[in-house]
């Protein structure tokens, strides 16, 4: 399937979830729904309270190890900006030193419409669009760190490697990319996600809110790195949430993304930008 196919059904998805996305955020009140789409639904509050910690740790850590005056953030799948104000807020009041600029991006305009009223009183950029576009163009460009949290499992692999690949063209010669997805041991409550036939009512979920077959693409740990080495990122770190929070079966993995030196210019250039210079990875040359 394209990249724009698998793109179209992840933002129908999205929009169709966006006032229970704001549920789980913001507690405000959402329309009766399907007694699949409730058991969805009630397990988003408890999932949001444990991915966000996780992802803060993360960029504390970046941030205590690279220090700088000015932080440019970028959210790949900011959703309704329930991330972006609570790191926002948390980081602010940790480091009043530092000066925080962030930009979201969503493909679903509902997550966005919502994140526009939640975050109406940050200075954040908040746009959109789909992150492969080539003439997309943010403000607070090119960025310090980018997250990107529980989105790479809508793509298969062919299409989640050009995702990160346009995150790398955003970043910094020495910036970092950290993420958060689901792997193959995955569990809401007493599920697991791979198990028959949590696997099946996964796909039958997705499809039934939208009206067309949809595939969640669940990985293991291996692939997840492999699938980031692929796209032009080393990984320095890859854990397991259950080492950090009660949250099973999610993957943190912070990158950096590969530089090559040019042989003509010597100078370090991005590989994924237009002076493509290929280098190898661990099943193909980019």
């Amino acid at each position: 399937m394209s990249l724009n196919e698998e793109v179209e059904k992840c933002s129908k998805i999205h929009d169709s979830l966006a006032q229970h996305w704001n549920w789980a955020y913001y507690n405000t009140p959402y329309g009766k729904c399907s007694w699949l789409l409730g058991e969805y639904v009630k397990r988003l509050k408890s999932d949001v309270e444990n991915r966000v910690p996780i992802m803060l740790h993360e960029m504390e850590e970046l941030i205590e190890q690279n220090p700088r005056h000015t932080f440019n953030i970028l959210d790949v799948g900011c959703g309704v900006g329930g991330f972006i104000q609570r790191a926002i807020v948390s980081l602010t009041k940790k480091y009043p030193n530092i000066k925080f600029r962030v930009s979201g991006i969503d493909i679903s305009s509902e997550m966005i419409n919502y994140a526009k009223k939640n975050l109406s009183d940050f200075n954040a950029e908040l746009i959109c669009d789909n992150i492969t576009n080539r003439s997309l163009k943010f403000k607070n460009e090119p960025f310090d760190v980018a997250i990107i949290m529980a989105t790479l499992s809508f793509y298969s692999d062919e299409n989640a490697k050009e995702i990160l690949h346009a995150i790398h063209n955003k970043l910094k010669h020495d910036g970092w990319l950290t993420a958060l997805d689901f792997v193959k041991s995955y569990r809401w409550r007493d599920f697991t996600f791979l198990k028959k036939p949590l696997q099946k009512l996964t796909d039958m979920f997705f499809s039934h809110l939208i009206g067309e077959s949809v595939h969640f693409n669940t990985r293991t740990k291996d692939q997840l790195e492999t699938l980031f080495y692929d796209a032009g990122f080393r990984v320095t770190t890859s854990c397991l949430s259950d080492e950090k929070s009660s949250l099973k079966g999610m993957l943190a993995i912070r990158a950096r993304p590969i530089k090559v030196k040019s042989k003509t210019k010597d100078r370090t250039k991005d590989i994924f930008t237009e002076e493509m210079i290929s280098i190898p990875t661990m099943s193909s040359q980019i």
